[in-house]
């Protein structure tokens, strides 16, 4: 979805039954995770953020910090490049596992995925997204990866208002209330029309 302007169109999967849904559920993580990354590594905005040394819960959006947790289900403070970093690397590591994401087509989801996986990483993504757009309007940045994280950001609000995935309640949600409203508009318009 790199680039692309964002449309129902391209977050409409068309599924015959419920066993398709999973699989187009997989399928936009992936997407949505590769997103993600692209706004943090291409860009250089990993080292970028280092470079400033920001340290445990330093690098959030105002009044908010965002916890890790360790194998021991633990809350772990980090700063928010780190945090970012065990977030990409969480879903990719979910991603990867065949447990939850079988390669073959014989093999069947685990029952509650969209509950247990896809809705949790979907928030997580967007604490990411929180820190990229803090992290943006606090420092300067070229047009193009402002754009990128634009883009990016409104195609993962389609899908998420597409699917049901977020809780728009949420105080994450409330903080990018503003970069929120033009992709949600657009798509609530663009429902609209097609009826």
């Amino acid at each position: 979805s790199f680039y692309e302007p964002f449309s129902l169109e391209i977050v409409e999967m068309d599924y015959a039954d419920d066993e398709d849904k999973p699989e187009a559920l997989a399928s936009l993580l992936c997407d949505i995770v590769n997103d993600a990354s692209v706004n943090f590594f291409a860009y250089d905005i990993e080292t970028e953020m280092r470079s400033k040394g920001f340290g445990p819960g330093e690098g959030f959006p105002e009044g908010m910090i965002y916890y890790a947790w360790d194998l021991r289900n633990a809350k772990v403070e980090m700063s928010a490049v780190d945090y970012i970093r065990f977030i990409l690397d969480w879903v990719e590591d979910m991603l990867e596992d065949i447990r939850i994401f079988p390669e073959d087509l014989e093999s069947e989801f685990p029952p509650n995925l969209e509950r247990d996986v896809i809705k949790p990483a979907f928030e997580r993504i967007l604490h990411v997204y929180a820190i990229l757009f803090h992290y943006q309007t606090r420092n300067p940045v070229e047009r193009i990866e402002r754009y990128a994280l634009e883009s990016t950001f409104g195609h993962f609000i389609y899908a998420s208002l597409y699917w049901g995935l977020l809780d728009f309640n949420s105080e994450t949600a409330k903080y990018l209330q503003e970069q929120i409203d033009f992709p949600r508009e657009t798509y609530v318009r663009e429902l609209n029309n097609k009826k």
